[in-house]
């Protein structure tokens, strides 16, 4: 078998084009050109651009790749030492509930506006992040650098997900479009959503599905099949602007919240309302689902058979300045943290489900204590202007934060 039915035989015919003309563009960018002619020719792209810069980016991404193995394989041999020098009865110190600290690790620069949200890669080392300058952009957290960037919309990138194991990206826009992005495709959009009247500030994917949900401005939320392109259904039981929306871990219910100073919750097999939550004195800016953690330290009892089992409760940040905790079997508010000095921005709940951090326009970042409803950490001036992105890696004790100075910042957790 020759080489190119060996190449024919591992990549797609797509796939193979594209590692051709990045090889084409190599050889073209160093001065080859005879090689690079030659080249064209045997491979039959001699009409087609080639793509200059692309070969090295794969290259690098390859180096970090093993570097990440090699540092994964030393962790499995320092635990698998540290497991045969220690007893079944000795407890070990744990990172599980290891809290942000000050300064931050990290200061990622690249944004020209706004940053509007920050995601980690539930796999990688990585951070996706959105911005008014309408690119998204992803980052190495062990280095720092932007890997790529990526422009598909015209205007103001709202919000941004990526679905459970790290392939698909999704985005929201002010240009009242929605776009998926295949991550091990070079990035390229393999969907653009598009039906809302008005500006979509909010997208999540629903697990184990080909499925997105989308809010805007023109109040309603939508959810779509990204296979096809198309929209299953719109939810239209809100006021005003719906800003976010959150999926829980097992994709049977779903958040919403609104200018209208509430939230919703939404069941996916029959598409309707089940709860209106109503406390908030404005706008509802943020929601998140806790983990079933957050019942060791919440007292409150839950049936077994109860649909809200996995996610028992939901928090929302509002511009109240107020943070609530809603049981979600009874509807009712469980916790009122107050705080901050300015509008809650984005919350999120520590993966053990005893902590609960939010970010504000007063530009702190503030860690709470569920089982007794106290602040225990304010970091002040964790930006240089309001903070309104917050997110917190599930693999890593870190989070990351996104503020209107257009700067990232990553803070370790201890």
């Amino acid at each position: 078998m020759n080489e190119k039915k060996k190449i024919r035989s591992t990549l797609s015919n797509k796939q193979q084009k594209e590692l051709f003309l990045s090889i084409f563009g190599y050889l073209e960018e160093n001065n080859f050109k005879d090689a690079a002619k030659e080249f064209a020719v045997e491979a039959k792209i001699e009409n087609e651009k080639a793509k200059k810069g692309l070969l090295e980016r794969k290259w690098n991404s390859i180096i970090r790749l093993q570097r990440k193995i090699v540092d994964l394989e030393n962790q499995i041999t320092r635990l698998q030492d540290d497991l045969s020098h220690t007893s079944l009865g000795q407890k070990q110190e744990t990172k599980t509930d290891f809290i942000p600290t000050s300064p931050a690790k990290i200061i990622l620069k690249g944004h020209k506006s706004p940053i509007m949200a920050v995601k980690y890669h539930p796999v990688f080392s990585l951070v996706a992040t959105v911005s008014e300058d309408a690119t998204t952009k992803i980052w190495d957290i062990e280095s720092g650098e932007m890997i790529e960037s990526v422009k598909g919309h015209t205007n103001i990138v709202q919000d941004i997900d990526w679905n459970e194991d790290g392939k698909f990206l999704v985005t929201s826009s002010a240009d009242m479009s929605v776009k998926v992005y295949d991550s091990q495709r070079d990035w390229n959009c393999i969907k653009t959503l598009t039906g809302h009247e008005h500006n979509v500030s909010g997208v999540a994917f629903v697990p184990k599905k080909p499925q997105v949900i989308s809010c805007s401005r023109d109040n309603t939320i939508k959810l779509w099949d990204f296979s096809t392109g198309l929209c299953l259904f719109t939810f239209e039981d809100h006021d005003d602007w719906v800003r976010r929306v959150a999926v829980n871990s097992d994709g049977t219910i779903f958040a919403s919240c609104s200018n209208d100073k509430t939230a919703r919750i939404w069941d996916l097999a029959s598409n309707k309302c089940i709860s209106v939550l109503s406390g908030h004195e404005n706008v509802v800016e943020c929601l998140a689902f806790s983990p079933q953690t957050t019942n060791e330290f919440i007292e409150i009892k839950h049936e077994k058979n109860s649909p809200f089992i996995n996610n028992p409760f939901l928090a929302t940040g509002s511009r109240d300045k107020s943070i609530r905790i809603w049981n979600l079997e009874t509807k009712e508010c469980v916790l009122i943290l107050s705080g901050h000095e300015n509008w809650v921005r984005s919350i999120v709940f520590h993966p053990c489900g005893k902590f609960l951090i939010s970010v504000s326009d007063d530009r702190s970042i503030k860690i709470w204590d569920l089982s007794n409803s106290r602040c225990i950490r304010t970091i002040n001036d964790a930006h240089d202007h309001f903070v309104q992105a917050l997110d917190m890696n599930k693999k890593l004790p870190q989070i990351a934060t996104g503020s209107v100075d257009c700067l990232i910042k990553i803070w370790n957790c201890n």
